[in-house]
């Protein structure tokens, strides 16, 4: 395991962390083999699947289903508890060994806007851009920049409602600019919406659920889309094609999960990542835990990285459980929501979640039920 650091400077005050200078951080994931699919389905599910009147369906009935399907259930559906220790290539390689690899259809052709119509073709005010039209995140916004009154609420009605085929949940705030709405799903669809109508202008398959809100960040004379899935994954899109422009990953960590909304600023994004490594510690057999929580800078134009800075050091061995399993620390200190930016000081502004692993650090946000002992 190798790493490259640069010193770092920070200030607590009230829970957050304040950095002015960057941490920069590589590890080498180690190699390993293959992930088998029968073997997860035995370990992880044989035990309801296989048993006869079992209330969960029969592996025959799922065997009906898609990969793609079955991936979404695990991911953030009817599975998502009991796949919480799984890892994300034993996800994939279970919803591969049970489901079909057929492709699923897309939004009916009646779905779509008519040939012609372009995505920013609409008025640019009362527009909501991100998690919070300002970098301040307040998610405030005056009656006369949303066009509405708090005494005309009581009077809105339904104009039109749009489905999110095969997801249980939708989870993502949307983004208003131009006349469009873009908004991702649990299944990881990403669609541009005419705000008017409810017709698609576009739709985009990112690699897992996106419940982060949509940044829209001027480029030329358009503009390029920012956001993550839950899987790691960081996107750019061209708003009024969504084509893909580039997609990275900010943290190799297989349990890196992106939740908190990129801020923008002068041409960058702040990516802030988290991770769900903590369920697997309920597996005796995992080396718990070694995710850090990070924020990323990268250019808009490239996703090429400014700078990175993680919340607390590099994981050491702790010592092994009562299994024998090696144990790291510290851990954990995610960020899990969309960081504040100072622009009169110049400083961002980020809150973390709790270690993952014994000892606390002062950089975690919950440090009175820390953590699992080794």
């Amino acid at each position: 395991m190798k790493s490259k650091q640069v010193s770092v400077r920070f200030l607590l005050c009230a829970g957050l962390s304040i950095f002015f200078l960057w941490e920069i951080s590589v590890f080498a994931a180690p190699q390993s083999a293959p992930v088998s699919g029968p073997e997860v389905y035995q370990k992880r599910c044989a035990s309801c699947h296989d048993q006869a009147g079992s209330r969960a369906p029969a592996r025959e009935a799922l065997q009906k289903f898609t990969a793609k399907h079955i991936l979404r259930s695990l991911d953030f559906g009817m599975m998502m508890s009991m796949a919480g220790p799984m890892k994300r290539e034993e996800r994939e390689a279970v919803a591969t060994f049970l489901g079909t690899g057929a492709a699923e259809p897309g939004p009916p052709a009646s779905a779509f806007c008519a040939a012609g119509s372009s995505a920013l073709s609409g008025p640019d005010q009362r527009s909501w851009n991100g998690w919070s039209p300002s970098t301040s995140n307040t998610r405030y916004q005056t009656a006369e920049q949303a066009g509405l009154t708090s005494s005309q609420v009581r009077h809105l009605n339904l104009k039109w409602a749009y489905g999110f085929s095969g997801d249980m949940t939708s989870f993502a705030a949307p983004t208003v600019l131009g006349g469009t709405l873009f908004m991702g799903s649990a299944g990881g669809m990403v669609q541009g919406i005419n705000a008017n109508t409810g017709c698609l202008y576009w739709v985009f398959e990112a690699s897992g659920p996106v419940r982060s809100a949509i940044r829209a960040v001027r480029n030329g004379s358009s503009y390029s889309l920012i956001f993550t899935d839950l899987n790691g994954g960081v996107y750019s899109l061209d708003a009024k094609t969504g084509r893909l422009i580039w997609k990275h990953r900010v943290e190799e960590h297989e349990a890196t999960r992106l939740t908190g909304s990129a801020v923008e600023l002068n041409g960058v994004v702040y990516i802030p990542a988290a991770s769900w490594e903590e369920t697997r510690s309920t597996d005796p057999l995992y080396e718990c835990c070694t995710f850090r929580g990070s924020l990323s800078a990268l250019r808009v134009r490239d996703g090429s990285v400014v700078w990175k800075t993680y919340m607390i050091d590099p994981p050491k061995k702790t010592g092994v459980n009562s299994s024998g399993t090696p144990q790291w620390a510290p851990s954990g200190a995610g960020i899990w929501s969309a960081p504040t930016v100072d622009t009169k000081r110049g400083v961002l502004y980020v809150t973390t979640g709790d270690n993952y692993s014994f000892p606390a650090t002062a950089t975690s946000g919950i440090q009175r039920s820390c953590c699992r002992r080794p």
